[in-house]
């Protein structure tokens, strides 16, 4: 059975993007999510971080996926351009630079990835309330030891595996 999820596309503007945020937390609300003060702040913080990257960098049309799986939602941000997100250094007079830090504190894992039309970059925010103590599933990073940072075991419940076996479908393989 699909995850459930709902979809919406805007132009980027400024004025759009400050809008798409309430509009993000509505529809996490109405997915049914377990919601307080805390993660919605922490949903709009992380959707304004990628419609704010799409509006500066991409331009055109932008649209935002929210999804709702096993404790975990996800938000995506689709966008025309295929260059993907790099991390800039920010000095403390600079305005900008700090987005992809600030996705990183908020999020159990970020990403982005291209598509046929340009790229979608997606953030996987917990959802505390949500979250299980089910059974857990050793899950091995890397195929062939992989990237030293990402080796070792990882402990993820079920749902997890199977969220991170749609989102990285080609990175990892899982370990009986």
């Amino acid at each position: 059975m699909p995850s459930p999820q709902l979809r919406f596309t805007l132009e980027a503007t400024a004025a759009a993007v400050r809008g798409a945020r309430h509009r993000v937390s509505a529809a996490v609300v109405s997915l049914g999510v377990p919601v307080d003060e805390d993660l919605l702040f922490r949903v709009e913080v992380v959707a304004s971080e990628l419609l704010t990257n799409g509006l500066r960098h991409a331009g055109g049309p932008l649209t935002v996926e929210v999804s709702w799986e096993g404790g975990l939602l996800v938000v995506a941000v689709l966008d025309g351009s295929p260059v993907l997100p790099g991390r800039r250094e920010a000095d403390g007079d600079c305005e900008g630079g700090r987005g992809l830090a600030l996705v990183d504190g908020l999020c159990l894992l970020h990403g982005a990835e291209r598509t046929a039309d340009g790229k979608r970059c997606w953030a996987v925010v917990p959802v505390p309330a949500a979250v299980g103590r089910g059974p857990e599933v050793m899950f091995e990073g890397g195929r062939d030891g992989g990237d030293p940072e990402l080796s070792g075991l990882w402990s993820i419940t079920p749902g997890g595996v199977e969220l991170l076996m749609r989102l990285l479908p080609a990175t990892y393989a899982l370990e009986p």
